[in-house]
């Protein structure tokens, strides 16, 4: 079977290793805006173009003839990618224009749950001008700014944390307002949070083990937020702090939110739907839908999955889902490393080696993201650069593996978290 994947991260470098694994030996090819050494080292072709350039994409799947596309990053999705392909009659994971909005338009999103589901999110505005929005979080100090695009999970502003006060948060809200038009402002919860991703044909729902991610730059969940800094899972494939009933709550909510999105829209959706919850004193909570895996989030589930990857794929394209998908009871535990000054002045440029063979040996897997190979080494860009995964029995343990492989193996121009994941007795 071909397989075209689409897109350059790590996430999208998981998920061919993962089509690596099937007995199927599936013949992998890939379109990706910038080359990824990992994914090139796994494809039979590739070719470079923008994932929002659908007519380059569609071009190059009519002369590959893939038997399934699948789609990493939410971009192309957005752009109507999925509805291009499959009236081409190519199969794909991922969903159609009118589904994806429900990441690319975030006061579309917050509309839906608030017309279809009734719960499991916080009180929520939408403003077009700069004077009800600054009456409003006046009387209102604890407030999230968010811009309604997409952002790369990098556009949220929190009071208190990224925003200093007032003016901060209405400088902010003005160029939001002077670039999209709308800014969405929602009431800041407090709890941890969570992330629960799903496989689904828009029928039936298969979940993944739970992950928390860790989206702000620096230590002690301090500075800018980030695409995500590291993650990690348990063996029991949930949380410390998510009970069962929690996580039937949650899991509850996603599923309604894919039924209601196939009788409004009348799309069945076919791909990954992801939510970001937080557990707040009264339960799960939606922070916002994805509509593909979590980066870093998908290095920790697909590198537990013992189902064959590619039957898993396929089903979800086909419409008709596997009923189970098993994953291995281990924890996980994963590292981005980042250029020195991410993301607000990443040194960009810098050279460094990995030992891939002494990496693997120690029990890391390495997933690269946004770096170039150039003779034998790679150069940073100004984004996250690779991210490293380690295994074991429980997240303590994998977290410790990580740390002793990273003290002797972290480039020097690079960063990396080391509080990544704050667990319980720590």
């Amino acid at each position: 079977m071909k397989v075209l994947l689409v897109g350059h991260g790590a996430r999208e470098h998981a998920i061919a290793a993962a089509l690596s694994r099937s007995p199927q030996d599936p013949r992998i090819f890939a379109y990706m805006a910038t080359p990824n050494p990992g994914i090139l080292r796994l494809a039979e072709d590739w070719t470079e173009g923008p994932l929002t350039d659908i007519a380059t994409l569609a071009g190059y799947a009519r002369r590959v003839r893939p038997d399934l596309v699948i789609f990493g990053p939410e971009t192309p999705l957005a752009a109507g990618a999925v509805d291009a392909l499959e009236e081409k009659g190519f199969p794909c994971v991922g969903p159609r224009l009118a589904l994806a909005r429900l990441e690319a338009d975030k006061a579309f999103m917050r509309d839906f749950m608030g017309r279809y589901l009734g719960r499991g999110y916080p009180r929520w505005w939408v403003f077009h001008d700069l004077a009800s929005l600054e009456e409003h979080l006046s009387a209102h100090p604890a407030s999230v700014i968010k811009p309604v695009g997409l952002t790369g999970g990098k556009g949220v502003r929190v009071m208190g944390k990224q925003l200093a006060g007032l003016e901060e948060a209405l400088e902010y809200a003005r160029f939001l307002l002077e670039r999209d038009g709308k800014v969405l402002v929602e009431e800041r919860l407090e709890g941890e949070e969570f992330s629960l991703m799903v496989f689904t044909d828009g029928k039936h729902c298969v979940p993944m083990p739970l992950v928390q991610d860790y989206k702000y730059a620096r230590e002690g969940d301090t500075g800018p937020m980030t695409g995500g800094m590291g993650s990690y899972s348990c063996a029991d494939h949930l949380l410390p702090f998510v009970s069962q009933d929690d996580f039937e709550t949650a899991l509850g909510i996603v599923e309604e939110t894919i039924r209601k999105l196939n009788a409004v829209t009348g799309v069945p959706y076919r791909g990954v739907l992801y939510g970001q919850f937080i557990q707040t004193a009264d339960g799960p909570k939606v922070i916002e839908f994805n509509v593909r895996f979590g980066d870093p989030e998908a290095m920790n589930v697909l590198s537990l999955l013992l189902t064959d990857p590619l039957e898993v794929f396929a089903s979800v394209a086909a419409g008709e889902l596997v009923r189970e998908v098993e994953f291995a009871r281990e924890a996980t535990v994963c590292k981005y490393l980042v250029p020195r000054g991410y993301p607000e002045a990443p040194e960009v440029g810098v050279e460094f080696a990995l030992p891939l063979r002494e990496l693997a040996a120690a029990g890391a897997e390495v997933y690269f993201a946004s770096v170039e190979e150039v003779n034998g080494k790679y150069r940073a860009t100004a984004s996250r650069s690779v991210a490293l995964l380690a295994r074991a029995g429980t997240p303590h343990e994998a977290k410790r593996i990580l740390d002793d492989i990273l003290e002797a193996h972290c480039p020097p121009s690079l960063y990396y978290r080391r509080d990544i994941p704050r667990l319980p007795g720590d």
